[in-house]
């Protein structure tokens, strides 16, 4: 911190001819004003503009949890802003960019409109879906099937209906491979039909998990691979793995989509979506 030094009067000197040490140091306590008028504006109305190249705001004895500073307008950050306790966010938290998280995220859904997590973009999931368990063949009691060798409802249809078997009460994981997807066959499979629950190689609150384990052919595009809404709970009207703003047919990511639903008695449901192209409506 900067010391002004100002040359003392004494009570034996002459004011007239001191007048030059006086207007010293008037002129000192002035440009030391001034100087601070550079960086807190206290003509400012109705408050006053700070402007530091750097501030310390000391807690001294009191807790660091203790608030001892309060803005009530908007404040913005040109550079990095480094939280080294607790970040408290009352509102909405927009970001430009990227969000890194070292520890966990946790949305318990408090104050959540419906309790969603909703995202306009698709997105990747690098950790759990890396792994060869999740899309490889090799879970035990998963059946693979190959949609488009499955049987059609009619001649013209693109959906299949999943054939039942004795051991589909044993099945847990099903594993779509897309690999003979051509793209140019008018009727290649793009759908496929859940068992209905009501099928007696069906079990009532039967946990099924359903999974693409292999893309379609290298540019292959313009499908949507999807669930069809036969069978399954009245209220979804559709589910697909493949949506605007659109992923191609051959696009790895739909190796990390994976829908798990369970068998209730209307049908089908949902309890659990994740992946980069899975969308329910």
């Amino acid at each position: 911190m900067a010391t002004i030094t100002i040359t003392e009067m004494l009570g034996s000197d002459n004011v007239a001819g001191s007048r030059i040490t006086i207007n010293e140091n008037f002129k000192k306590v002035a440009d030391a004003i001034n100087t601070i008028e550079n960086y807190l504006d206290t003509s400012f109305v109705p408050g006053a503009a700070l402007n530091v190249g750097s501030a310390l705001v000391k807690k001294y004895t009191r807790p660091i949890t203790d608030q001892i500073f309060t803005c009530e307008a908007t404040g913005l950050f040109g550079g990095n802003l480094n939280v080294s306790q607790d970040l408290g966010v009352t509102r909405d938290a927009v970001t430009g960019r990227h969000h890194t998280i070292h520890g966990n995220l946790v949305l318990d859904g408090t104050n959540a409109v419906g309790n969603k997590v909703t995202a306009s973009i698709p997105f990747d999931v690098n950790a759990a879906f890396s792994s060869p368990q999740f899309y490889a063949s090799a879970t035990s009691n998963s059946l693979v099937i190959d949609p488009q060798t499955l049987t059609t409802p009619t001649t013209t249809s693109t959906t299949r209906n999943i054939v039942t078997t004795s051991t589909f009460p044993k099945t847990s994981v099903i594993r779509l491979n897309w690999s003979n997807y051509t793209g140019a066959t008018t009727f290649n499979c793009d759908s496929i039909i859940l068992p209905a629950v009501t099928d007696p190689n069906v079990t009532q609150g039967q946990i099924l998990t359903v999974m693409v384990d292999n893309p379609a052919p290298s540019g292959t595009t313009g499908i949507d691979l999807s669930i069809d809404v036969t069978n399954l709970d009245s209220s979804y009207s559709s589910i697909t793995f493949n949506t605007d703003p659109g992923v191609p047919a051959d696009d790895a990511r739909l190796r990390q989509a994976v829908i798990t639903f369970v068998a209730d008695t209307n049908g089908w449901r949902v309890l659990h979506a994740v992946g980069a192209t899975v969308t329910i409506a």
